[in-house]
């Protein structure tokens, strides 16, 4: 056996019933599970093999990532556009499985690597994945397997699901954006996605597991979904999870084909609500004002079905959109987690953000608390996908944990150290993380990563993506006018 004690400032340790901060504290690993947690000078402390030195550190669970682009991600192209901008993506390379893709499989392993290792330093220990639609078509599944062989490699725990749908998005050649239905490429791109969950249950590494991944409801018929949650339960339960109502026009178009029930309505009627399933975003629900619908059951059938909800506060804010509100659901019993669903991959802004807009929304300053961000992130998480041993400091759990810096000038005013993490501290403070026992970022570099040298390949695959996305623009403007800078470049 091999034993790590880890002696911090402050450790977020699982007492009774929730997360409380011990002072002084430490926690003993044994291998892959957490042997104890208390205080530094309990005599029932046992000894350990090593010692992780966290002295003017927060030692914390480590983080749950519900829902992270996990690929180099084309939406930071879009801010401060107008609210039409869109990716164009020709018809041709749609319908057409001989057209090549813009980045070969092995800029794909890049841009994997390139994620897995940015979560970790950001503190998540766990993660479930969005590969790129933008650029791909559903038969191409190299991106997926490549995040699986990312995480097995540096260490992180994932949860790998190829996307699927049955709507087909393309721009024709005056700009105008199309919606067709193939059932056929839907089909095929849900075979592929349990053929990943198969994969992995048959590798059986305590890292990597399966999850189906019907990209949007509005892009998928009420049979795929049924389809959906018969293949989870005939694969033995596993995790679902898909985007839901982040959109006005999703709304809109629901509501102009069913006036009288609401998008839970629906979900519930279709079977498509349950404790492994995970909707992200779920903005646009009865009670939120853009809706003009009251507030009616849609959060009392999440919560009682136990369907989990995923928000992601940073890229909603981006586009100009807030849930109303995350307390709201949290009150109502919903079960809370977050995702970083753009780049950069940092949960604790996605939590600061994430409670600001809470307290804006509500108009209320106790609103959008510190406990409801970090539970979500921690033991909402873990919920989630089925893991009570996950997302809480506590003999018998796995030995999942991020350790954050707090010895640095900036956080010399502090007070309260989950005050300091949600609202002051970020991802560059993360020092190192732990999983399953093993150390894989250790002084904010992941453990075997040349890093230098990944960004470098990184940057490199991220301006060829941008070059051939802006390639399909289809009044073939220079990708300077379709991506243009937010200043002037002074030297050109």
């Amino acid at each position: 056996m091999t034993s790590i004690a880890i002696k911090g400032s402050w450790v977020v340790g699982w007492v009774k019933d929730g997360h409380h901060v011990i002072e002084d504290g430490v926690v003993v690993t044994k291998d892959d599970r957490i042997a104890f947690v208390g205080s530094q000078g309990d005599p029932d402390c046992p000894q350990a093999d090593s010692v992780i030195d966290a002295t003017g550190m927060l030692v914390s669970p480590g983080l749950i990532n519900l829902h992270a682009i996990a690929n180099l991600d084309l939406q930071v192209l879009r801010m401060d556009a107008s609210n039409e901008s869109t990716f164009s993506k020709p018809e041709s390379f749609v319908m057409d499985p001989s057209q090549p893709y813009i980045l070969t499989d092995e800029e794909y392993r890049v841009s994997a690597d390139f994620s897995v290792a940015t979560l970790l330093k950001n503190g998540s220990t766990s993660f479930i994945n969005v590969t790129t639609s933008a650029t791909k078509r559903w038969e191409d599944t190299s991106e997926t397997y490549a995040l699986a062989e990312a995480s097995e490699t540096m260490g992180m725990r994932a949860w790998i699901g190829h996307f699927y749908q049955e709507a087909c998005n393309y721009t024709d050649a005056n700009g105008q954006s199309h919606t067709v239905w193939d059932s056929k490429k839907g089909q095929l791109a849900m075979d592929h996605g349990i053929e990943v969950v198969k994969h992995l249950q048959k590798k059986n590494h305590p890292l990597l597991n399966g999850i189906l991944f019907p990209v949007r409801t509005d892009g998928c018929s009420d049979d795929m979904l049924k389809e959906t949650v018969r293949q989870a339960k005939l694969l033995g339960g596993v995790h679902i999870r898909s985007h839901f109502s982040e959109y006005p026009y999703e709304f809109r178009g629901f509501k102009a084909k069913n006036p009288d029930r609401t998008m839970i309505e629906w979900l519930n009627d279709i079977g498509f609500l349950g404790p492994n399933i995970c909707l992200t975003h779920a903005i646009y629900i009865a009670g939120h004002s853009f809706t003009g619908d009251a507030p009616g059951d849609d959060l009392d059938l999440l919560a009682r079905s136990g369907t989990s909800v995923c928000h992601c506060p940073v890229v909603s804010a981006r586009g100009g959109k807030a849930m109303q509100s995350f307390g709201r659901y949290v009150r109502a019993g919903v079960n809370m987690g977050i995702g970083t669903d753009t780049h950069p991959p940092d949960i604790l802004e996605e939590m600061r953000m994430g409670a600001i807009i809470n307290k804006i929304v509500d108009g209320n300053r106790a609103s959008g608390t510190v406990r409801d961000f970090y539970n979500a992130a921690t033991v909402g998480g873990a919920k989630a996908l089925g893991r009570d041993d996950l997302g809480r400091l506590a003999p018998g759990c796995t030995a999942d944990i991020s350790i954050f810096d707090f010895s640095h000038l900036t956080a010399a005013p502090l007070d309260d150290p989950m005050r300091m993490l949600v609202h002051a501290a970020n991802g560059r403070d993360c020092h190192t993380v732990l999983v399953g026992g093993r150390v894989v970022v250790s002084e904010g570099r992941v453990v075997g990563v040349d890093e230098e040298e990944l960004a470098a390949k990184a940057r490199q695959a991220w301006l060829k993506y941008k070059g051939g996305v802006a390639a399909w623009d289809p009044d073939n403007r220079p990708s300077e006018e379709v991506f243009p800078p937010l200043f002037p470049n002074a030297s050109k």
